[in-house]
């Protein structure tokens, strides 16, 4: 039963992404399926509950955030903010890779601006990820690791910038637009520190005056030391 079922969804992902939610007909997906299209019907009752089912069934898998809740009070966010996005761009490269799976995702937005049950569910994934993500920022704050800020904004921007790397990545070819872990640094660096240069203020300015100041006091010492253990040695000989 739960094979049959799985090879009714696997179908219609596959036909979906090849024909559209429109151009779809629930025979060429129970053909695919190698059933019959009663038993589609026994199963899913419909076209439209296949596609929800089909959507429902990967709604948490598509999110990649569930470990950076896991973290502990020393963690260094840059590093963790690098690693999740370059699992996020790698996510994003195997779907490519396997242009059904890429194909469906694209049909599902398309379809999600005319079927409100769907936009729905897909407003829920992205949701998850952002309320996900927004936990991690506002830990974080309490941890005193980063600036009081508004956790969901941040967390939009972080997942708006994978979200739409991926449609323009989708829209152009590969060398117009490069997908690697650089470009995953590039953002992080700029995503944490951000755009504007931070002036020193007189009070980091003071402290590295003194800081300097021990330096070349203890370089002195240093010197002096060693002039006197020269005279030493010199003593020592005679």
């Amino acid at each position: 039963m739960k094979d049959t079922e799985q090879k009714i969804l696997d179908a219609a992902v596959k036909v979906f992404s090849s024909d559209g939610y429109a151009g779809a007909t629930t025979r060429k997906i129970a053909q695919e399926a190698n059933v019959t299209e009663v038993t589609l019907f026994r199963k899913f009752q419909s076209k439209e509950n296949l596609l929800k089912e089909v959507l429902i069934k990967n709604r948490y898998s598509i999110s990649t955030l569930n470990k950076l809740l896991n973290v502990n009070k020393n963690a260094d966010i840059e590093r963790d903010l690098c690693i999740l996005g370059k699992e996020i761009t790698k996510d994003m490269q195997d779907e490519k890779k396997n242009s059904i799976s890429y194909m469906f995702m694209f049909m599902l937005f398309e379809e999600g601006r005319r079927r409100p049950e769907l936009a729905e569910i897909l407003e829920s994934v992205f949701k998850t990820n952002i309320e996900r993500l927004s936990e991690y920022f506002e830990l974080q704050m309490k941890n005193g690791k980063i600036r009081n800020i508004n956790a969901q904004s941040a967390a939009l921007t972080f997942v708006s910038y994978f979200s739409c790397s991926a449609f323009l990545r989708g829209i152009f070819v590969d060398y117009a637009l490069s997908y690697n872990d650089k470009d995953v640094e590039n953002f992080i660096d700029i995503f944490t520190k951000g755009i504007l240069k931070v002036e020193k203020t007189e009070n980091v300015l003071e402290k590295e005056k003194k800081l300097q100041k021990l330096k070349e006091d203890i370089s002195r010492k240093h010197e002096a030391l060693n002039s006197l253990e020269e005279q030493v040695r010199e003593l020592e000989k005679e």
